[in-house]
C-alpha cells in the first residue's frame, strides 16, 4: 500500500506540470520548487535512468528561462495538452529558432544536419519548416491534405501544435524528429515510464458548451486569469468530473424516482376535456391549402395586427397561451372552464370566450378574487360582454335594432356564432388588413411597418402555419426524452438508438412505450448525477421534482427540462467556478459554499455530512464535486429543510394549505378557494406572487395538481401547516422519513384503510 501511495504521489505531482505557461517570475519559481520536489522524491531516486532524465530536463528548462528575450510576450510553453487557437497564436510569438541550438546541447544527439520538423501524430507524417513561411500556414497545408482527412468513426479531428525539438515518443503531442538514426532503448524506457505515471485523462468528455461557459466564468472569478491558471482550473474540474463518472451507480433500482412523460398533451386533452374541438386536428392541419387560380391576382396582406387583436382579447379573458406539444404551434388554455384549443382553431376559442358559461365562470372568479388584475372595472357579466362587443367593433362588426352587421362586407349576421365565422373568412380578413394598412400609412406616410405585424402572407391559413413554432433545443419533449431532430420529418431517439420517421405523432407514440420509458430513466439519472443534481419527491403530493446539490440557493425545479436548463445557467456554472477558486486559492475561500456543504476548516478540514477529514482544501472541494454519497446526503438535508409540496416547487417557495383536497388557503393573502380552477387562477395571476411558472409549466402543473388533489382527498390528508401533513385515515402526522406517496403504501396506512385501500402506482406519479 505504501508503494501504491508513493506512485500516486509522483503521478499527482507530475500532473501539475502538464500545462504551464510561464510569463511571470513567480511561475518560474513555482515550477523550480515543484520540479525539485519531484526529483528528490524517494521513488524517483530509486531509478537512475529517470533521475538522470529529469535532472537534464530541469537544467534545460532553467537555461531557457534565464535567457533574455526582448519583445516576446510568452517566454516558453511546456505542455502535453491541446491548445486553443488563441494560445497557438501566442505560442507563435516565440522565436522558435533560438530554442533548438540550446536544447541540442543537452541531448546525446549532436548531428549537425538536425532540423526541427513537426510530426502529425494522427498521420505519422513529418512537416518541414522554413523561415519564409509562418508556422501555422505550414501546418494548415498538411491539415488540408487528403491523408489528414477524418478516418471512419472519427467525427472530428483537431489540429496539433508543436514545440520543443526533443524525442519524447508517445508522451507529448509536441514532437520533433531529428536525423539521428534509431531511438535509443533508454529513451523509450523513460517515455514509457513517464507515460504510465502521467496519463490521467478523463474517460468522460465534458459538454463543449459547458466547458466554454465554465472557462469564461473562471476568467471572471479567478484572481489570476492567466492561461496557466485557467488551464490548471479546468484540469482540476476534469479530474473531479472523471472521478464522479467513475463512481458506478446502479440506476436500474432508482428509475422509479424519475417520473417520465407518461402522456402527451393530446392524451391529456382528450381525457380531461370532453368539449375539446381538436380531436381530428391531424387531418385538418395536414390538408394542403387550395391553390389559387393562375389568372387570379395574388394579394399579400399583413395578418399580424389582426391576430394581435384576437390574442389581446384572449389574454383579457385570462386564457393562458402556450405551445402545443403535438404541432409546435400556439395553443390556448382557459383555466376558468378547463377548456383547451389550438391556435389555428380560432373559431373554436372565440366561440368559447363569447359563450354564456365562460362569461359566467370568469365573472365569478374575478369577483371572488380581488388579487387578480383585470382590464374591466366591475368584473361582472355585463362588463365582460361589453369587452366582447368592443372586439367585434374593432373588426367592423356592430349591432343595431336589426341585429349584427359587418360594415366592411356590407352584410347582416344572424348570431354571435355566425359573426365569429364571418370575421375569420378570407374575404373579411383581407378587407380588414387593407383597412389597417391604409390607416397606418395615412398617419405616417414615411414610417416602416411595425415589427409585430409579422411577414406578408398570401392567406390567413398560410400565416398561421408559418408563425409561432418553438425552438427545438428548448422543446421539453425533445429534452426529456433524449430526442435529436434529424430532419424535417425525422427524429432520432438516442436512448433507444432509433430513427423515428414521420409526423410528430410518431414521436409521441414512441415516447409512451414501456421500452422507451425503461431506456430513458437511467439516462436521466446519469445526466442528473454527472451535473451534481438529484431527483426528489414532493412532501404533500405524489410527484417528483429535481434539486441542485452544489448551488447555495435552494434550486427545486418541477421538470427534467427545467433542471437541464439549470445545468447551463450562469448560477450553476458560477457556483462550480467559485468552488474551483476555493480549491486553488485558499486565500479566496467562499465561506457560504463551504457552510452549504457542511465543510469546516477550524483546526482540521472536515466534512460533517460524510465524517471525513482532508489534508487540504483542494481535496475537500474535490470531495464536494465528485462524491455521490456527499451530494446525496446534502440533497436529503436541504429537501427535509424545505419539504416542498407540488405548489411550493412550481411557485418558487409559495405554498397553499389544504384540507382533504376540498378547500385551499393561500398563506400570503389568507384567501380561501374551493376549486382547483379558482386556486390555479389565483396562483398564476395574483399580483402578490413575484415568481410565476411559465405557461407550459402551468398547464402541466394543472394536470399534476388535479391528480394529486384527487389522491389527497381520497386518503383524507390535511396539510394544516407547512411541513406538517396529517393523514385523516391514520389520525396522525406523516412521519419524518415519509411523505404523502410513501405513507400511502405503508403497512399502517393500508391496514387502517382496509378494503377501501387505493393502489398507487409510484412509477408514473408525476405526469411530468
Amino acid at each position: 500500500m505504501a508503494t501504491d501511495r508513493s506512485i500516486e504521489d509522483v503521478t499527482k505531482m507530475m500532473e501539475d506540470i502538464n500545462v504551464l505557461s510561464f510569463r511571470k517570475l513567480t511561475d518560474v519559481k513555482r515550477l523550480a520548487v515543484h520540479f525539485r520536489n519531484v526529483i528528490y522524491h524517494p521513488l524517483t531516486q530509486e531509478s537512475p535512468v529517470i533521475l538522470k532524465y529529469l535532472n537534464n530536463l530541469n537544467e534545460t528548462h532553467r537555461k531557457v528561462f534565464v535567457q533574455k528575450r526582448e519583445g516576446v510576450e510568452v517566454e516558453y510553453i511546456f505542455t502535453t495538452e491541446k491548445k486553443s487557437s488563441l494560445q497557438r497564436q501566442r505560442f507563435n510569438s516565440l522565436p522558435v529558432s533560438e530554442v533548438p541550438e540550446l536544447l541540442k546541447t543537452e541531448q546525446i544527439f549532436t548531428d549537425e544536419s538536425a532540423q526541427q520538423v513537426h510530426i502529425c501524430t494522427d498521420c505519422n507524417v513529418e512537416i518541414e519548416l522554413n523561415d519564409e513561411e509562418p508556422l501555422m500556414e505550414s501546418l494548415q497545408k498538411h491539415f488540408n491534405l487528403e491523408v489528414h482527412m477524418p478516418k471512419p468513426k472519427i467525427m472530428k479531428r483537431e489540429s496539433i501544435d508543436v514545440a520543443e525539438p526533443i524525442i519524447l515518443p508517445n508522451m507529448s503531442r509536441r514532437l520533433s524528429a531529428m536525423e539521428c538514426g534509431e531511438t535509443p532503448a533508454q529513451s523509450l524506457d523513460i517515455a514509457a515510464h513517464l507515460m504510465q505515471i502521467m496519463n490521467n485523462k478523463p474517460t468522460e468528455k465534458l459538454d463543449r458548451m459547458f466547458s466554454s461557459k465554465l472557462e469564461a466564468s473562471l476568467i471572471r472569478h479567478l484572481p489570476d486569469n492567466s492561461e496557466a491558471s485557467i488551464d490548471a482550473a479546468m484540469k482540476f474540474y476534469h479530474v473531479a468530473f472523471d472521478k464522479l463518472c467513475q463512481d458506478k451507480v446502479d440506476f436500474s433500482a432508482l428509475t422509479s424516482s424519475v417520473a417520465p412523460i407518461i402522456m402527451s398533451i393530446k392524451d391529456n386533452v382528450n381525457q380531461h376535456f370532453s368539449a375539446d374541438a381538436n380531436k381530428n386536428f391531424e387531418n385538418e392541419d395536414n390538408e394542403a391549402p387550395e391553390k389559387p387560380n393562375k389568372n387570379q391576382v395574388k394579394k399579400y396582406r399583413y395578418y399580424g395586427p389582426i391576430e394581435n387583436y384576437i390574442v389581446k382579447l384572449l389574454l383579457n379573458h385570462k386564457l393562458l397561451s402556450l405551445v402545443d406539444d403535438r404541432t409546435g404551434k400556439r395553443a390556448f388554455f382557459c383555466m376558468a372552464c378547463e377548456y383547451y384549443t389550438l391556435r389555428f382553431r380560432y373559431d373554436s376559442v372565440l366561440n368559447h370566450v363569447f359563450s354564456e358559461s365562460h362569461i359566467h365562470n370568469l365573472a365569478s372568479i374575478l369577483q371572488a378574487d380581488k388579487h387578480i388584475p383585470s382590464s374591466i372595472d366591475n368584473r361582472n357579466i355585463e362588463d365582460i360582454k361589453e369587452m366582447n362587443q368592443k372586439f367585434l367593433f374593432s373588426h367592423s362588426i356592430s349591432e343595431d335594432n336589426n341585429g349584427l352587421n359587418c360594415g366592411l362586407c356590407k352584410t347582416s349576421i344572424d348570431s354571435i356564432e355566425a359573426a365569429v365565422i364571418h370575421l375569420l373568412e378570407e374575404n373579411h380578413l383581407g378587407k380588414l388588413s387593407d383597412k389597417i394598412f391604409r390607416k397606418v400609412k395615412a398617419n405616417n406616410p414615411d414610417g416602416a411597418i411595425p415589427d409585430e405585424w409579422g411577414p406578408k402572407s398570401l392567406d390567413w391559413a398560410k400565416f398561421l402555419a408559418s408563425i409561432g413554432k418553438p425552438l427545438n433545443n428548448r422543446d421539453h419533449v425533445v429534452i426529456e426524452n433524449f430526442i435529436k431532430p434529424s430532419g424535417k420529418i425525422a427524429n432520432y431517439c438516442s436512448c433507444c438508438d432509433m430513427t423515428l420517421k414521420g409526423p410528430r405523432q410518431v414521436l409521441f407514440n414512441h415516447i409512451r412505450q414501456k421500452k422507451h420509458l425503461r431506456n430513458a430513466a437511467p439516462h436521466k439519472l446519469q445526466l442528473l448525477y454527472r451535473n451534481q443534481c438529484r431527483p426528489s419527491e414532493y412532501y404533500a403530493s405524489f410527484g417528483n421534482y429535481y434539486v441542485c446539490a452544489v448551488c447555495p440557493k435552494f434550486i427545486a425545479l418541477p421538470s427534467f427540462a427545467a433542471i437541464v436548463e439549470h445545468f447551463e445557467s450562469d448560477l450553476h456554472i458560477e457556483t462550480v467556478a467559485k468552488l474551483i477558486r476555493c480549491a486553488l486559492y485558499e486565500q479566496n475561500v467562499d465561506k457560504e459554499l463551504l457552510h452549504h456543504n457542511k465543510v469546516t476548516i477550524s483546526g482540521e478540514i472536515k466534512c460533517e455530512y460524510c465524517d471525513a477529514t482532508f489534508p487540504d482544501l483542494s481535496e475537500a472541494i474535490t470531495h464536494i464535486l465528485s462524491s455521490v454519497q456527499h451530494q446525496n446526503a446534502l440533497v436529503e438535508a436541504i429537501t427535509k429543510a424545505n419539504k416542498g409540496d407540488i405548489i411550493s416547487v412550481y411557485m418558487k417557495g409559495n405554498y397553499i394549505l389544504n384540507s382533504e383536497g376540498a378547500s385551499f388557503n393561500c398563506v400570503t393573502c389568507k384567501g380561501v378557494f374551493n376549486s382547483i380552477r379558482s386556486l390555479l387562477m389565483h396562483l398564476v395571476f395574483a399580483e402578490h406572487f413575484p415568481e410565476k411558472p411559465t405557461s407550459e409549466n402551468v398547464f402541466r402543473f394543472y394536470l399534476e395538481l388535479k391528480h394529486n388533489i384527487n389522491m389527497l382527498g381520497r386518503n383524507k390528508y390535511v396539510y394544516y401547516e407547512f411541513g406538517k401533513l396529517k393523514c385523516g385515515v391514520c389520525d396522525a402526522d406523516v412521519e419524518e422519513t415519509e411523505n404523502a406517496k410513501r405513507h400511502v403504501v405503508s403497512p399502517r396506512h393500508r391496514e387502517n384503510m382496509g378494503a377501501s385501500y387505493v393502489n398507487v402506482t409510484l412509477d408514473v406519479s408525476g405526469n411530468e
